[in-house]
């Protein structure tokens, strides 16, 4: 998930746009997230005065950040257990809304996030063959004994219809708009809901997922760095199964450097 800092003359055109021309906002920003990748970036807040846009509203701003991405980073997700500690390194490179995430390590394996207006597309190539979209069971495995599912690096979660705004909480000293997101059916994912933190340029700075009623996963984006292009994009993001007090003693971290 990302985007890089903009004059207060752009961000103010971003939200002229938010609810337009979709194809304008598309081509405007970032996680990734998600992210995985979740990339994030910043740019000087709005004026509270400015009128609050939709729950999907945000979520197209969201997508729009994310699409627009041109990086490429090296990285690591690390883990540590009772059974020891986890490193995976990888690459990832964001190109036109494509995101490909290369682990280093064997055995061979690459994802591939296409992040279309409508949805996205998660496929996964094992070194053999042609990428094969990763759908049903499978989405729910966790990847590479981290904390993070493929259903997670999918992002399904932003293209979810029914979304409303339920409040407003300043994180990193950003104002964000807190939207949830509810799948149409239980059958699309494992999760009853997504919370979300939504910093007023489309940047997403926490995730919080539900199953049942509960909190069981969160993403929170821990520090940021300067792009070698200009503005900032993520540097670290920890990623929290959440246990029934809500905790994780073992939380993935995801570190990021551009290349």
């Amino acid at each position: 998930m990302g985007h890089s800092m903009g004059s207060p003359e752009q961000v103010k055109t971003r939200f002229k746009t938010a609810g337009g021309n979709s194809h304008r906002l598309l081509r405007l920003w970032t996680s990734a997230a998600a992210g995985l990748a979740l990339v994030l970036g910043f740019a000087p807040p709005l004026a509270m005065a400015e009128p609050q846009p939709s729950a999907r509203e945000i979520l197209r701003m969201v997508r729009a950040s994310e699409s627009s991405q041109d990086q490429s980073f090296s990285g690591k997700l690390s883990n540590s257990t009772s059974r020891g500690k986890v490193v995976v390194p990888l690459r990832l490179t964001m190109r036109g809304g494509t995101f490909t995430y290369q682990f280093l390590t064997p055995p061979p394996e690459a994802l591939i996030l296409r992040m279309g207006e409508k949805g996205s597309r998660l496929e996964r190539a094992t070194g053999s063959g042609r990428a094969q979209v990763v759908t049903g069971a499978k989405l729910d495995e966790l990847v590479r004994g981290t904390d993070i599912s493929y259903e997670d690096l999918a992002m399904k979660f932003l293209y979810w219809n029914n979304a409303t705004v339920v409040g407003e909480q300043s994180l990193m000293t950003r104002h964000c708009w807190i939207v949830q997101a509810l799948p149409s059916s239980r059958e699309d994912s494992q999760y009853d809901m997504v919370r979300l933190w939504v910093e007023k340029t489309g940047g997403l700075l926490r995730a919080e997922c539900y199953s049942g009623g509960k909190p069981v996963k969160r993403f929170d984006v821990r520090g940021v760095q300067r792009a070698p292009g200009g503005g900032y994009v993520l540097k670290t993001m920890t990623i929290q199964r959440l246990d029934a007090s809500g905790r994780d003693r073992t939380p993935t971290r995801l570190e990021l450097n551009p290349t």
